[in-house]
């Protein structure tokens, strides 16, 4: 009951109080003050709090994947990224910040979420001060097979070394300037004169990366818009002159391009193929800002170390079951229906059922009828606005693809009671 109350009360309000706690307890049956439940936040709730949240990454999984044909060609879709939460001031011994501007104390939190069938893999907390590259965790996760695109401060040849040969699976990174490249005859090759030489269009060549124990794979350059790289390089020499610095010709020259490397064949992706699949990194940003922003993640009440721990680990829960719920629902209309799930819209609806299903979850026929009603309510209220000009990112990954599958009769798929089925 005192995980019940913790998990579902912050659902239905991020910013609960210990008033609102107590509240949810009486929900259960169970009468408790506020400084009653306050008494049960204690080093032992945290211990129980933080083994909930590794049973909930364990337990709340979802089977089925995307219907895109052009993520279905691997096992897995394994994306990588960190995000940062301030603690207070008193935790600065436990959990270090970074120094400088940002906060004395902070908390790291290493993310592996499977995109295809919407799972989250591996969640690792760490000090705020620890550097992304040291994260090397998650290549105990990957699979055969699966391809892996991780944010650059992820970027070493180890690790690329470890998919590829060790682990037999697919990488997608973005290229880190000073990486040494060579022909595939080992031949030295400067990529900043490759470039100068270049025409703007998109190019890619077979390279081997590093200086030793060279690593084959695809060296893939896209131009940037004229307007686009001349924002990008007065943010960085802007970004150099706060810190003193001057950026060499070799950089100015980088920021008119993006550049990737991979080991996906061309008979997998093809280069344009490549700059698409790459933006789906970006769904692990989206699932920090549902969580920081819609599921209180940034507000954590409380000074006291067991109160923050505590509060932090049953938002973290609550906010696994939200993307449990939500991962069916991305694309439950098929390839072609351009009908994409709203993560935030989602929640939003899930935080007003949220005291309704805690009082019926242990009433299983009450609790069919609650979660049907949910369920409408996603159905009606909880997808994206259909975009023309621009498509929402699966419906782009199903437009790329060669091979299109007309999945469900949409006619039939829009009847809500089938949808439901």
């Amino acid at each position: 009951m005192f995980l019940q109350a913790s998990v579902w009360g912050f659902i239905a309000d991020p910013d609960a109080h210990l008033d609102d706690l107590a509240q949810a307890c009486a929900e259960l049956g169970v009468a408790i003050s506020a400084q009653g439940f306050d008494q049960r936040i204690n080093p032992a709730a945290v211990t129980f709090l933080k083994e909930m949240l590794s049973q909930a990454i364990h337990h709340f999984r979802n089977k089925a994947a995307l219907p895109l044909p052009i993520l279905q060609q691997f096992r897995a879709i394994n994306l990588v990224d960190s995000t940062v939460l301030s603690l207070p001031e008193n935790m600065v011994v436990e959990y270090p910040g970074c120094g400088g501007d940002g906060p004395a104390a902070s908390l790291k939190v290493q993310l592996q979420f499977e995109f295809l069938q919407g799972n989250l893999e591996q969640m690792v907390l760490q000090a705020g001060k620890t550097p992304d590259q040291h994260f090397t965790e998650y290549l105990g996760q990957v699979q055969a097979g699966s391809l892996n695109i991780n944010d650059l401060g992820y970027f070493r040849l180890e690790s690329l070394k470890t998919i590829a040969v060790n682990k037999d699976a697919y990488y997608l990174s973005r290229y880190l300037p000073g990486t040494g490249l060579s022909t595939p005859a080992g031949q030295p090759l400067d990529l900043v004169q490759l470039l100068k030489t270049a025409v703007r269009h998109p190019f890619e060549q077979a390279v081997r990366l590093g200086v030793e124990d060279q690593l084959p794979c695809r060296l893939i350059c896209l131009p940037l818009p004229q307007e686009v790289a001349d924002r990008r390089r007065q943010q960085a020499q802007a970004k150099a002159r706060k810190k003193g610095r001057t950026l060499s010709p070799t950089s100015l020259t980088l920021l008119d391009w993006v550049i990737f490397v991979t080991n996906v064949p061309q008979t997998m992706l093809s280069l344009e193929q490549v700059a698409l699949v790459y933006r789906v990194r970006w769904q692990v940003e989206l699932i920090f800002k549902l969580w920081k922003s819609y599921g209180g993640l940034a507000r954590i009440a409380g000074q006291r170390r067991e109160r923050v721990l505590y509060e932090l680990y049953a938002k973290m829960i609550g906010l696994i079951l939200t993307l449990f719920i939500l991962a069916p629902w991305r694309m439950p209309l098929g390839t072609w229906a351009n009908c994409e799930a709203s993560p935030f819209k989602v929640r939003d609806i899930l935080q007003r059922f949220a005291w309704r299903l805690l009082a019926n979850l242990s009433v299983l026929d009450q609790l069919r009828v609650v979660l049907g009603q949910l369920f409408t309510q996603m159905a009606r209220f909880g997808f994206k606005q259909k975009r023309q000009k621009q498509p929402n990112l699966c419906h782009a990954l199903a437009l790329a693809f060669p091979v299109y599958v007309l999945d469900v009769d949409l006619d039939q798929a829009l009847d809500l009671p089938v949808l439901l089925a």
